[in-house]
């Protein structure tokens, strides 16, 4: 992996994304206070990305790219790449690069940067971002070029991520959506279920989870004790068809009519073609193949979920 590429340059507006002030702030610096720019022939500023970076540093102003020396231009454009185009193969190349060297704070750091950005939909980063990050590690380890632990490692750096981009959670938590979401047993890996716990959260909703490896018998108890209206599987490890087939049939012996919820499987593991025989007790189940699908879905059917709200006698539990 090369070093900082000194020839990349920045338009004023992108300068000013990096710096986090007005435009207009960063044309002023151009003109008398020693940003250093060039001109194109139709008059528009281009800065050298060393130059602001220089810059920055000399008036104390921090970036998001301070903690990425010496590969500062690389991640701006993985950044740009995802954010702008949707195009994650940049990012991807950087994840598993710094995963190879041993850096998994760096793949933490670059994740979480791109979901702090507003215009680029968290169900995109989940989808093309981290799951396309987690396919092209597990070929990695698949053809040896990775060992188990540090496989672990990468699951490790997305959770990291993921963590951080939970949104800051001080609503009252009467009169909201409940849901219940972890990976089913027998799934120690948690990136699956963490990606459909933050979409939830980031859409209003109280989560409970209990992480990896649940029993079905958990999901169940957990469902009737919160007062949940829907209940969230992720399914990431092979046979995953199996696995799913087993919830059901615990988590419809468990069913109870006076507590109705809606259930959702999702994960590499499950199958998004795959259709409930009319004989499941679930007021609806669904498997979904992506986080963008299960993010329309749960959109589209908000309004359907008012069984669902958390009760005053369990509001102030912790989730």
């Amino acid at each position: 992996m090369q070093g900082f590429n000194s020839e990349l340059f920045l338009t004023t507006s992108e300068v000013a994304d990096l710096y986090r002030v007005h435009p207009s702030t960063v044309k002023r610096w151009c003109d008398g206070e020693g940003l250093a720019a060039r001109k194109t022939e139709g008059g528009h500023r281009r800065i050298y990305l060393r130059g602001a970076l220089e810059f920055a540093a000399e008036r104390g102003i921090e970036t998001f790219l301070d903690s990425f020396e010496p590969f500062e231009s690389h991640v701006w454009l993985a950044v740009r790449n995802a954010v702008q185009a949707h195009d994650f193969q940049k990012v991807r190349s950087l994840a598993m690069g710094w995963l190879l060297r041993g850096y998994p704070g760096r793949v933490t750091a670059l994740f979480r940067e791109m979901g702090s950005h507003a215009e680029l939909p968290f169900e995109l980063l989940c989808d093309q971002g981290i799951r396309g990050f987690m396919e092209d590690v597990g070929r990695a380890w698949a053809e040896g070029r990775l060992r188990t632990g540090e496989e672990h490692m990468a699951s490790q750096a997305v959770l990291e991520a993921l963590i951080h981009l939970r949104p800051a959670d001080f609503a009252p938590a009467e009169g909201r959506p409940v849901a219940i979401v972890g990976a089913a047993e027998g799934n120690g890996n948690q990136v699956a279920s963490m990606c459909m716990r933050v979409l939830l959260e980031r859409e209003g909703w109280r989560v409970f989870y209990p992480g990896a490896n649940t029993p079905a018998e958990d999901f169940a108890a957990l469902q009737r004790e919160r007062g949940a209206g829907l209940v969230c599987v992720s399914i990431s490890s092979p046979g995953g068809v199996a696995q799913l087939r087993r919830a059901l049939r615990v988590l419809g012996e468990f069913y109870v009519t006076d507590s109705p919820y809606d259930l959702v499987f999702g994960g590499s593991g499950t199958d998004g073609d795959w259709e409930p025989g009319p004989e499941l007790p679930f007021r609806r189940a669904r498997a979904f193949a992506s986080i963008s699908e299960l993010g329309r879905w749960v959109q589209e059917n908000r309004s359907r979920w008012d069984e669902g709200r958390v009760p005053a006698s369990v509001g102030d539990r912790a989730s």
